[in-house]
């Protein structure tokens, strides 16, 4: 008996040598998956490789806290310090782990079970260290942007030379090869790695879906390095034209352009942005002989005998209208290069009020607020204070006219470069929801930046969709400020029949207030262009006196015309229809319909959408609800492009 228990003892013993315990966690660190494997002996090392495993684990899962945290405030060196030495620990651990597991016997990987959990971490733990790596220069970049730029605003901070970007050449090539060596030793992973640890099954598909991403944007960025000192100013200053609209008297573009500015960047910093009147440039060309024909296309823009900077913006389409305003402003000027446009609406400035708080103007006694800024600058450009016409102030920074807009805008400047650096992620968050709904405009002249925008659907243009789509541009050329009296609304019906054609019925309403107050006319002029798709045919409209019909854009462009007194509305009625506006596959029937917004406008939209009776809704999207298993509908306002859609089959 004594016997077989220590016979038994002796085979536990020698099993034991033999079996490896490995834990093995993928964890998601900037849209990529970092694996880690313990492993268990009976010999002393044991203990030791474990903790390493468990200590790399802890310090990638702080890193990715850190990360997390870092858009509150992107400008944080100490967060990014913190994360690049966590991600600098968990690297040496696995490293070491790696080194130990090596050391094992070659045999050790044929042993049932515990020979395939370890040949895995042999595969797993090279990725493990290679996104280490990666994170560890990722976080060196960072350190030096924020280092040299961490406040673009600010005229004080030193600025990226070309000596930094050099090293960010040199550093993002390292962070690209250790990043494409990690994606294909896991595309080359057996499938067999991932069934050890049910963690890994769950993972493994989100890393999988975000690879594309991930080279998506290391080709975009590496595309952009040759370009980016140019666009940013490093080494050699750069300029970009500022418009500034009023979207109170409105132009397809966002806004009448009454002043504009050039903003200088050099090393990564705004360095200089200064604001004047448009009239002292136009008036100076055309006193000087010159003029600009009008455009044929443009014909109908009957405020000015020619063209000008003022005039450029009579399209909707925002990189269009960029490359105009940057034409005529070369012509008008003579000065150049500019590597951009960028325009604003006030709504985008109020905005910023809300961020730095009230503005003193002491040259005019004047307090501007968010809720004040439109009514104080016509008070001064068209109302009781108005001093002049586009004649030079006598400071030199603006005309008469526009002196108060220009003296505002160096105090805004003034403040924003004052802001704690608590509040520069609020200021960018504003400038990214600013693109989105158009109070912000950016165009850039390289064309793989511009392109870079056009992807995001950042570049203020006029799509060309596959689906349904309707986009109404309206030009006010009545001169007047009327738009900021005047509600807007859009209301839609659209019934789609069993072979996918869309019927709109489509409503577009002007209501000016009764007894509202208003500036020079109180009659109001719009020239209203109604984009939708190609082939839509229009079977009838009234509330407006049509003006043709023509295609740009990629799209059917109605034209028409209408007034409208104070005090009244004016209603626009389109009936019309997209054939196939709604597709089949084997999934069913698909309807998608873009909405666009016209900068400086506020519509509230109205849309139902109505199926076949035969429909059952089965997705929905872009904020669309049903009522029934045949409409869907949306009300609210339009604040950017909306993309809805809606999924069915018919029974």
């Amino acid at each position: 008996m004594n016997n077989t228990r220590l016979v038994k003892g002796k085979k536990q013993k020698v099993k034991k040598l033999f079996i490896f315990f490995l834990i093995l966690v993928l964890l998601s660190v900037v849209s990529a998956g970092l694996s880690v494997v313990g492993y268990m002996t009976y010999t002393a090392d044991y203990h030791r490789d474990f903790s390493l495993a468990q200590g790399g684990i802890q310090h990638l899962q702080m890193a990715e806290m850190l990360l997390n945290a870092l858009p509150k405030n992107p400008f944080d060196a100490h967060t990014v310090s913190q994360a690049q030495h966590e991600f600098v620990a968990a690297s040496i651990a696995f490293v070491q782990v790696s080194d130990d597991l090596h050391a094992l016997p070659e045999m050790t990987t044929s042993i049932p079970v515990y020979g395939s959990r370890l040949r895995a971490a042999l595969d797993l733990l090279p990725i493990a260290i290679e996104l280490s790596q990666v994170g560890v220069t990722g976080c060196n970049m960072l350190n030096l942007l924020i280092s040299r730029v961490h406040n673009p605003l600010n005229t004080s901070s030193q600025g990226l030379t070309m000596v930094d970007f050099s090293g960010i050449e040199s550093d993002f090539q390292r962070l690209k090869r250790t990043l494409t060596l990690a994606i294909d030793h896991f595309n080359h992973l057996p499938t067999d790695d991932l069934q050890v640890d049910p963690r890994l099954s769950k993972y493994f598909p989100t890393f999988q879906r975000n690879i594309p991403l991930l080279q998506t944007w290391l080709e975009t960025f590496e595309k952009l390095l040759p370009v980016a000192p140019t666009l940013l100013g490093i080494g050699t200053p750069t300029n970009y034209l500022i418009e500034v609209l009023d979207s109170t008297e409105i132009r397809p573009g966002g806004g009448f352009l009454g002043s504009y500015g050039i903003a200088t960047l050099s090393g990564g910093r705004l360095t200089a942005a200064h604001i004047t009147d448009t009239y002292l440039l136009d008036d100076a060309y055309n006193a000087a002989g010159h003029s600009i024909p009008l455009p044929s296309a443009y014909t109908w823009f009957d405020l000015a005998p020619d063209w000008s900077l003022r005039d450029s913006n009579l399209e909707a389409d925002f990189p269009t209208t960029a490359l105009y305003a940057e034409q005529n402003y070369v012509r008008e000027s003579g000065k150049g290069p500019l590597q951009g446009v960028i325009a604003m609406t006030p709504a985008l400035i109020q905005q910023t009020l809300e961020i730095t708080g009230p503005i003193y103007v002491p040259e005019y006694h004047e307090m501007v607020t968010s809720h004040n800024l439109v009514d104080r600058i016509h008070y001064y450009l068209i109302g009781p204070g108005y001093q002049g016409g586009a004649v030079p102030s006598p400071d030199g920074l603006s005309s008469v006219n526009q002196h108060f807009v220009a003296v505002l805008a160096e105090h805004i400047l003034a403040r924003v470069r004052q802001l704690p650096s608590s509040a520069l992620p609020k200021l960018l968050q504003l400038m990214i929801s600013s693109l989105h709904s158009k109070d912000l405009q950016i165009y850039l002249n390289a064309s793989i930046a511009e392109n870079l925008l056009q992807t995001a659907h950042l570049d203020a243009s006029i799509q060309s969709p596959v689906g349904d789509s309707l986009f109404v541009v309206d030009a006010n050329i009545a001169g007047n400020k009327a738009n900021g009296l005047i509600t807007n609304t859009l209301d839609d019906q659209v019934t789609i029949d069993t072979q996918g054609n869309a019927f709109h019925h489509t409503t577009i309403r002007y209501a000016w207030g009764m007894n509202s107050p208003f500036y020079r006319f109180p009659l109001y002029r719009d020239y209203v262009r109604v984009y939708i798709p190609p082939k839509s045919i229009l079977q009838k409209q009234v509330g407006w006196q049509l003006r043709g019909t023509s295609q740009a854009f990629g799209r059917e462009v109605w034209a028409g015309y209408f007034t409208l007194p104070s005090g009244k509305t004016n209603t626009i009625t389109l009936i019309w229809m997209e054939p196939g506006a709604a597709t089949k596959d084997v999934r069913g029937w698909h309807y998608q319909y873009l909405i666009q917004r016209q900068a400086g406008t506020q519509w509230t939209i109205d849309l139902q959408v109505i199926l076949p009776a035969c429909a059952l809704i089965n997705n929905k999207s872009g904020g669309l609800v049903s009522s029934n298993m045949h409409t869907a509908m949306l009300t609210q306002s339009l604040n950017e492009d909306m993309n809805l859609g809606v999924d069915y089959v018919c029974r």
